[in-house]
C-alpha cells in the first residue's frame, strides 16, 4: 500500500495502540479518540437498497491524499445473526485504514435468520460494485483497481465467500486483490463442521447462516463453502485463527492448502490461545496484517 507523507514506523504505531481491546462480542469496541489528524468520517451512506431498506456504511477517509487511495472494506462479524459496520472492532479498523492512507469503509449486510446464504455475501459484493462506480471513485477519491476486504469471524467467511465468487482479474465487478480473514470459517459441509472441536453456538450459527435445521440435512453446506470455490485467479489470503477458539484451526489449515494448490499466495497465521476474530489482532497480528495490506494493495 502507498503511504502519502506516513512512515511505516508510524503506521505501525498507530496500529498497534488503536486496535487494543476489540472483540466480537456484539458490543461497539469503541471509536478512536480522537480519530487520526485530518482523517474524516461519514456515517450511515447507503449503498444498496431492497425490499428490507437501505443497506448503510460509513466512510473512514484519509487525510489530504496524494491521488487515488485505496479501498479497505471492512466486515463485521456477529454469528451472522446480530453486529453491525459499528461493533466489534469495525469502526477501529475503518479508521485505522484511513491513517494507513486508505479510505476504509465499514458496511451493514443483512442478517439471519431473516437473509441467509448467499444473501449477506451478495451484500458485501453490492459494496464492492458501488464503490467502484465512477460517482463513488470521484467522491471518495479512490483507486477501483485496489479494493481489499477484512473480515471478522462471520464477516471473515463472507469475505472469504465473495472473494473466491467467479473468477477474473482483480479489478472489476465484485472481484478484490486481498483478503484478511480472522477466524473465518472455510468448509461447511457435514464432515467439516465436525472436524476438530467445534462449539455448539458456532455450529448452530452456521447452520443458521445456511437455512438449515441440522447438519446432516444441509445440502447447501458444499456450495456455500469457500474452499470449495478456489481457483488460481482468487486474491491473496491471510488467514488468521486461534488454536482453541471457536473456530478449529482445521478450518483455517484447509483454506490455506486450497489456496496453496491453486498457487494462490496465502499466509496462515495461527495464535495460541482461545482469542476469537478481532481479538486475535495482538501487536505481532497487527503487524502481519499491515505487511499483507501494503504487500496486495
Amino acid at each position: 500500500m502507498r503511504h502519502t507523507g506516513r512512515t511505516c514506523a508510524a503506521v505501525v504505531a498507530v496500529l498497534v495502540a488503536s486496535l487494543a481491546g476489540c472483540s466480537d462480542a456484539g458490543a461497539p469496541a469503541g471509536r478512536l479518540e480522537p480519530a487520526a489528524t485530518g482523517t474524516t468520517v461519514e456515517e450511515g451512506i447507503p449503498y444498496s437498497t431492497g425490499p428490507a431498506g437501505d443497506l448503510l456504511l460509513d466512510a473512514c477517509l484519509p487525510a489530504a491524499p496524494e491521488g487515488p487511495v485505496p479501498v479497505v472494506v471492512v466486515v463485521h462479524g456477529g454469528g451472522f445473526t446480530s453486529g453491525d459496520r459499528e461493533t466489534g472492532g469495525s469502526r477501529g479498523i475503518c479508521e485505522l485504514a484511513a491513517s494507513m492512507g486508505a479510505a476504509g469503509f465499514s458496511i451493514d449486510y443483512r442478517l439471519a435468520p431473516a437473509a441467509t446464504w448467499p444473501a449477506p455475501v451478495d451484500d458485501v459484493g453490492a459494496a464492492v460494485r458501488w464503490l467502484r462506480e465512477p460517482a463513488q471513485v470521484e467522491r471518495f477519491g479512490l483507486d477501483p483497481a485496489r479494493v481489499a476486504l477484512v473480515g471478522s469471524s462471520a464477516g471473515a467467511v463472507l469475505a472469504q465467500s465473495l472473494a473466491t465468487r467467479g473468477s477474473g482479474p482483480p479489478d472489476t465487478g465484485e472481484r478484490v486483490a486481498a483478503v484478511v480473514s480472522l477466524s473465518g470459517v472455510s468448509v461447511m459441509t457435514p464432515e467439516a463442521l465436525g472436524a476438530g472441536t467445534p462449539s455448539t453456538q458456532a455450529v448452530q450459527l452456521v447452520l443458521t447462516y445456511l437455512g438449515c435445521t441440522s447438519v446432516t440435512a444441509c445440502p447447501q453446506g458444499q456450495a456455500a463453502s469457500p474452499v470449495t470455490a478456489v481457483d488460481p485467479t482468487d486474491p491473496p489470503m491471510l488467514l488468521v485463527n486461534g488454536t482453541d477458539e471457536l473456530v478449529p484451526d482445521e478450518q483455517a489449515r484447509a483454506m490455506a492448502g486450497a489456496l496453496e494448490a491453486a498457487d494462490v499466495p496465502v499466509d496462515l497465521v495461527l495464535v495460541d490461545g482461545s482469542d476469537h476474530g478481532t481479538a486475535l489482532l495482538d501487536a505481532d497480528v497487527r503487524r502481519r496484517v499491515l505487511t499483507f495490506l501494503e504487500e496486495h494493495l
